[in-house]
């Protein structure tokens, strides 16, 4: 009597290790996103760097809009946008709860300027705010317009975590 509810013990205890171990996995699957861009010329690039998301977008006009849907894995707790542009004159990143812009400034070393935006409203924001994005221009000369390289844009956690399955980003590098 003891040697089968030992066997069924031992099967549940199988069973429950191996749904454990598959639920672990769906947590870190990795994100897929489905891409709209408003120019076709525009190219962007899902990559996976360093156990990081990046989303790597080429821009020949200097104008453009991309928007991302999650349809498989989940939010990355860390994404870089990298923009290939000459300057960073607008840009936005927007989901259904927020809005953040940021401009870096023209000249020897832009310093970025970012807000939250609201409706009709845009309020500054500092470095200790759980959305500040952290902008870093990448590039052999920090003076902007760039000859070559790009904008490297850390998305905040607080903004990826509130996203939901979709966001949209918008650029400008400079008004004409």
């Amino acid at each position: 009597m003891k040697h089968p509810l030992l066997r069924v013990s031992l099967l549940m205890c199988l069973f429950l290790a191996s749904c454990a171990s598959r639920s672990v996995r769906a947590q870190d699957s990795k994100p897929e996103f489905r891409v709209t861009v408003k120019n076709a010329e525009d190219q962007v690039a899902v990559l996976e760097e360093n156990s990081q998301t990046v989303i790597d977008i080429q821009s020949e006009t200097g104008i453009g809009t991309a928007a991302f849907e999650l349809v498989a894995g989940s939010m990355p707790d860390t994404l870089l946008l990298r923009l290939h542009l000459r300057g960073l004159e607008e840009f936005r990143i927007i989901s259904s709860q927020t809005a953040l812009g940021a401009s870096v400034a023209s000249g020897e070393a832009g310093l970025p300027v970012e807000r939250i935006v609201l409706p009709a409203l845009e309020l500054p924001i500092l470095p200790a705010h759980p959305l500040w994005m952290d902008i870093q221009t990448i590039s052999e000369s920090s003076h902007i317009p760039l000859d070559e390289g790009f904008f490297e844009i850390k998305i905040p956690r607080e903004f990826l975590r509130n996203a939901g399955t979709s966001f949209e980003v918008r650029w400008i590098d400079f008004y004409r």
